[in-house]
């Protein structure tokens, strides 16, 4: 009975200590509105861009204007970045132009709280350029 007890206590132990090992993940629903046109692709990705292995990504075609609904699996709890934009051109990265300045929508949230639980977050995309101003160019 004794050693029943003693193993009982060590299988505690051990699960215990596996479950708390673990880095605490959560998802992250994004609500994406602001799109001008039904056409390309939605990117989205949270993260550290430093460290892309660590990064949580998913797309979605975009088929309407209407606002897409998204959730990125498994983000570490914690702060981290969320980037979204849409790939008007289908080449899986956002075009900029010869200053740096995106010619796709985007949106980025820098220090984002992603919560225990689930984190939900509603983004409006940005039209960088029409933002500035033509008489910039």
């Amino acid at each position: 009975m004794k050693t029943l007890k003693i193993l009982w206590m060590a299988i505690v132990l051990c699960v215990s200590t596996a479950t708390t090992g673990k880095a605490q993940t959560a998802d992250v629903t994004v609500i994406v509105s602001g799109i001008k046109e039904a056409k390309g692709k939605l990117m989205i990705a949270a993260g550290d861009r430093s460290n892309p292995q660590g990064m949580k990504y998913d797309m979605a075609e975009v088929v309407s204007t209407d606002p897409v609904v998204r959730v990125l699996k498994d983000v570490p709890v914690g702060i981290c970045n969320l980037y979204v934009y849409q790939d008007l051109n289908d080449n899986f990265r956002l075009d900029m132009d010869e200053r740096n300045i995106p010619e796709e929508p985007c949106y980025t949230k820098e220090k984002m709280k992603v919560k225990e639980g689930g984190t939900k977050i509603e983004i409006k995309l940005l039209n960088v350029k029409e933002m500035m101003g033509k008489e910039q160019y």
